[in-house]
């Protein structure tokens, strides 16, 4: 089994909407049928909890058509769905139980390097809602974890989004009236950050601590040079995160919402930090 790339995430995206967007239809099948031209997808069963647990689809294989290989999922659970004139306006899903170490993963090499052993398996999470009246689209969580690594969580707010059949069908440019409100991203660390610096560390032949004042110290020499685009307080931040690499929040919060046409104008990471007030906390 190949693990999960960049390729085996989007698949892994697609084909668990696809398949939580039918569970309460009883629709499976029908749901694989149409991201067939994208994944391929094979399941043993289907649960229906009658405890409020959800609905799972019980060992499932994705496979993408281009790119990856077979990708293993121990279970796919919708938790809520619910639509307006064939709209999803709320959704709540889980992948859970894919491997990160597989033969084949582009993360199986980097995680045995770190000293990781045995099967490291990872969960996904989401939660939308879709407001048809004033087209806000919220992304209430995004979440992406496996025990001892650590794990990422997103959120975000957009206006002036049509999912109608008409504004599906011209993606991208229907996007171009939607406006940006705000965004967070959370990284909480369990393990990973901790063994990148023992594993440089140990390849260099100096301690945890000179591994870290060694990245401090290229950080404050690149902002030094004039060569980073980031602003002080930013690297003040990263520079407490790698003392003590718990967890960072970045969070996008501009005063007004912000047209996507206004990112045509975007040259560089000091041009986003400026234009959506971005926060980066440690």
């Amino acid at each position: 089994m190949a693990g999960v790339g960049i390729g085996g995430v989007i698949a892994l995206v697609l084909g668990g909407q696809a398949i939580a967007s039918r569970i309460a239809a009883k629709e499976v099948d029908k749901a694989i049928a149409d991201v067939s031209d994208v994944v391929d997808i094979e399941y043993r069963k289907v649960n229906h909890s009658l405890l409020g647990r959800g609905t799972s689809v019980k060992d499932v294989t994705i496979t993408p058509i281009d790119g990856d290989g077979p990708i293993a999922v121990d279970e796919i659970v919708l938790y809520d769905f619910k639509q307006k004139d064939d709209v999803p306006t709320y959704m709540k899903f889980a992948v859970n139980g894919f491997s990160l170490t597989s033969p084949g993963a582009e993360t199986s090499e980097m995680l045995t390097e770190l000293g990781y052993e045995g099967d490291v398996n990872a969960n996904f999470e989401t939660e939308y809602e879709y407001e048809a009246d004033d087209k806000t689209m919220r992304l209430k969580k995004f979440e992406v974890g496996a025990d001892d690594v650590g794990d990422i969580e997103m959120s975000f707010q957009f206006s002036n989004i049509s999912l109608d059949e008409e504004a599906m069908a011209s993606l991208p440019f229907s996007l171009f009236s939607a406006e940006f409100h705000n965004a967070e991203i959370t990284y909480r660390d369990d393990s990973f950050m901790e063994r990148i610096f023992e594993t440089t560390a140990a390849a260099e032949g100096i301690s945890v601590e000179e591994a870290k004042d060694s990245a401090i110290a290229d950080l404050e020499a690149e902002y030094a040079s004039g060569e980073s685009d980031l602003p002080e307080e930013f690297v003040q931040e990263m520079k407490s995160f790698i003392q003590d690499p718990d967890r960072f929040t970045i969070t996008f919060s501009p005063a007004e919402p912000v047209p996507m046409t206004s990112f045509m104008g975007v040259e560089g990471p000091e041009d986003v930090i400026e234009l959506l007030n971005v926060r980066f906390e440690s």
